[in-house]
């Protein structure tokens, strides 16, 4: 595939922007989100990535839930970027900065994993050992549940 865009239907009204971009910067670096109005239950993202290995990934994402809606993710080979994309700020990483994206990717993988627990219910616990570093150079182990 040589396209670098995705088009997302059916993206929920609430829905930010920021948060498609966040959903998505897990497939790859992003160039540009757009998102239009689709009708009066739904919006359309257009996610741009700087190389098509981003969009493949991107696709793998279809029938995924963003804000509890399901959405399509298809190839959009007819897209043309705007002349709002080629902002020298954009291009040069954007107005959020790359702590900023891992927030929002962390905050939804956080909500994915609270909603799989609501959903499944597991019934298990399980124990990790974390390594903890004191000051001078001690090294110890500290269990935690």
């Amino acid at each position: 595939m040589s396209t670098r865009t995705v088009k997302v239907s059916n993206v929920s009204l609430n829905a930010s922007e920021q948060h498609v971009e966040g959903y998505f910067s897990i497939s790859g670096d992003i160039e540009y989100v757009e998102m239009r109005s689709a009708d009066e239950c739904s919006q359309i993202a257009y996610v741009t990535f700087k190389d098509s290995q981003g969009a493949e990934n991107a696709l793998l994402l279809s029938d995924a839930k963003i804000d509890g809606q399901s959405v399509v993710i298809t190839a959009a080979t007819d897209y043309e970027l705007p002349p709002a994309a080629s902002d020298p700020q954009e291009s040069a990483g954007g107005s959020r900065s790359a702590f900023e994206k891992a927030v929002g990717v962390l905050k939804h993988t956080a909500k994915k994993t609270k909603d799989f627990g609501m959903k499944h219910r597991p019934e298990f616990t399980f124990d990790a050992k974390v390594p903890i570093f004191g000051g001078k150079g001690n090294v110890g182990v500290e269990k935690r549940v």
